[in-house]
């Protein structure tokens, strides 16, 4: 620490210095002294096991104008936000997947997330007096609390391994609607007016440009990248290209940049080179998203923040409680389970970067001033700060309030999705989607269907079941009743395809205590928790990529004709597997 305040002192000392530079020199010295400070900063939270938001904020606050004015070029500043901004959408834009989110009920997650938007929005209008704020202000206020934040929960979920999973795939429709609705928010907000004649052409402007990326994306983008990708570095450029040509076309036609940076990354959002686009851009995003948060904490004043005390605390409590509460119940309404709504929520508990992108459109544009832009950022990179933690702990908080929200939340929600027969059950598979779904492919080959009971908290794959007669029930295995309505006595196989840990030690030990003799087959995400389930009295534990990797293993050195037979088998087998939910 004594080390990290000398060098700060030097910087201090220096800066006093740099004034006499020429503005380039100037420009160079400050980026070099902000990126030593994040360096710092960056390794004394990684120590504490802190997220790395904001201690980037915290550089740009010692940084910047306020303190050690190492940067004093308020356009420097700006610039540095733009271009962050720029490239963080593009990579948020290249996460998009339709697909995914076809998966996920695109027409329920339309309505929830529409729903959302407009109740936070409202909640903020409706208290614009209580808050003191113009009716402007609090439609910007609206707009910047309703959204969630694309870059930062793709990033935990990513890492998390959730992405893949039924809520990771709400949660990323849910975003990718929010910021839909951020880029009409922001090009509407653009024309500096509501009056129809500018709002009108602007969306038409807005429809020309996304119908370029969709013809771009249909007939020019394909082919061009098959060609480019001989070459990483073509590759790279090209990709670079299309960002740029989008950038282009947005300002041409006077819309915010931020906007065509997205669009161009959907837009290579369905590439198959999509994994080889990621890993090249990565650094570069990396790069401008590290000025992006530092360049956020140099516009922080406090200069009459504290008369905005009140909203600073409406705006977080409004972006950890009242969103999430909302979104919760709208997703128990929509027909989801308890967990599944609650981890959803809680995934989407923050301020956006949209939220940052249209509070700077509106202090440009003089409709919110320097200590509401203020108010606004410090809100955002609290809720963006407080966000890795509730997200890693979620199932633990899930844990403490389930038993709490069963009991207080008396809902009209249909929860019995579920086919019957009355044929007795003998195994009982839990989680009918990817590697359950080749399970029930081999259990309903060999005649089975009589002794199945599947159980999957996704009430679309309990819907494809029921119409395919196959035996089924919704819900999870923590829910307090779901367990209670299977005769476990009559089971003689139990198949978790979960790969939570706390769910399969749960099944595990409700139905040994029962039903001794049942063979129960678990799945293990991490090799330290298969070895504890097999230690708690598991009969045998999946471990999915440790079983790929004993497949490569066992073809990686065939010749070509083995290999193209096997990727004949393989693309049958997925099809086939395919078939039996869609």
């Amino acid at each position: 620490m004594a080390i990290t305040g000398a060098m700060i002192g030097f910087l201090g000392e220096l800066s006093f210095n740099v004034t006499s530079l020429p503005a380039i020199e100037q420009a160079i010295f400050g980026v070099a002294a902000v990126l030593l400070i994040s360096s710092i900063f960056a390794f004394l939270a990684r120590m504490l096991r802190q997220p790395l938001i904001p201690a980037y904020v915290i550089t740009g606050l010692i940084a910047g104008p306020l303190v050690l004015g190492l940067i004093q070029s308020r356009e420097l500043i700006l610039a540095f936000l733009e271009i962050g901004i720029v490239f963080l959408l593009f990579a948020a834009g290249l996460e998009i997947s339709i697909r995914k989110i076809k998966e996920a009920n695109l027409k329920k997650i339309l309505t929830i997330g529409l729903i959302q938007v407009i109740l936070i929005f409202l909640i903020v209008f409706l208290s614009r007096s209580f808050l003191n704020v113009s009716s402007a202000q609090a439609v910007y206020l609206g707009i910047i609390l309703a959204f969630s934040s694309t870059m930062v929960d793709i990033k935990l979920l990513s890492d998390s391994g959730e992405l893949v999973t039924l809520h990771g795939r709400l949660v990323l429709g849910i975003l990718l609607l929010q910021d839909l609705v951020a880029i009409i928010a922001i090009a509407l907000f653009t024309t500096g007016s509501f009056a129809v004649g500018p709002v009108i052409f602007t969306l038409i402007r807005l429809a020309i440009i996304m119908g370029i990326a969709v013809f771009m994306q249909k007939y020019v983008l394909q082919k061009a990248f098959r060609y480019a990708a001989r070459s990483t570095e073509l590759l790279f450029i090209a990709s670079l290209g299309v960002l740029f040509l989008f950038i282009v076309l947005s300002y041409v036609s006077e819309i915010s940049i931020a906007i065509g940076a997205f669009i161009a990354g959907v837009s290579l959002a369905n590439s198959p080179f999509k994994t080889e686009l990621e890993s090249r851009i990565s650094p570069i995003k990396d790069f401008f998203s590290i000025l992006f948060f530092i360049s956020l904490g140099m516009q922080i004043v406090f200069n009459g923040i504290q008369q905005h005390f009140v909203l600073l605390l409406f705006l977080i409590v409004g972006a950890m409680v009242f969103k999430p509460v909302i979104l919760y119940f709208l997703f128990r309404f929509g027909g989801y389970q308890q967990k599944t709504s609650f981890q959803t929520s809680a995934s989407l508990a923050q301020l956006s970067e949209f939220s940052l992108i249209i509070g700077i459109l509106g202090l440009s544009l003089g409709v919110l001033t320097e200590s509401l832009l203020s108010t606004v950022i410090l809100a955002t990179v609290i809720t963006m700060s407080f966000t890795p933690y509730l997200i890693s702990k979620k199932d633990f908080v899930y844990r403490y309030m389930a038993t709490w929200m069963e009991g207080k939340t008396h809902l009209p929600i249909k929860e019995n999705i579920a086919y019957h027969d009355a044929k007795k059950k003998t195994i009982l598979l839990i989680g009918a989607h990817r590697v359950g779904s080749v399970v029930l492919n081999e259990l309903l080959r060999k005649k089975m269907r009589d002794h199945i009971l599947v159980m999957d908290q996704n009430p679309e794959i309990i819907s494809a079941l029921a119409r395919k007669k196959v035996a089924s029930i919704y819900g999870t295995v923590m829910s307090p009743d779901v367990l209670n309505k299977i005769d476990l006595h009559d089971l003689k196989m139990v198949i978790s395809t979960s790969p939570d840990y706390e769910d399969n030690i749960h099944v595990l030990k409700k139905v040994k205590a029962v039903n001794p003799k049942a063979d129960v087959v678990l799945t293990g995400a991490r090799i330290s928790e298969t070895i504890d389930m097999y230690n708690a009295g598991a009969d045998y534990v999946i471990t999915p990529k440790v079983i790929a990797g004993e497949k490569v293993t066992s073809i990686m050195h065939s010749d070509k004709k083995i290999l193209k037979r096997e990727k004949k088998k393989h693309l049958e087998f997925l099809k086939e597997i395919h078939k039996v939910l869609y």
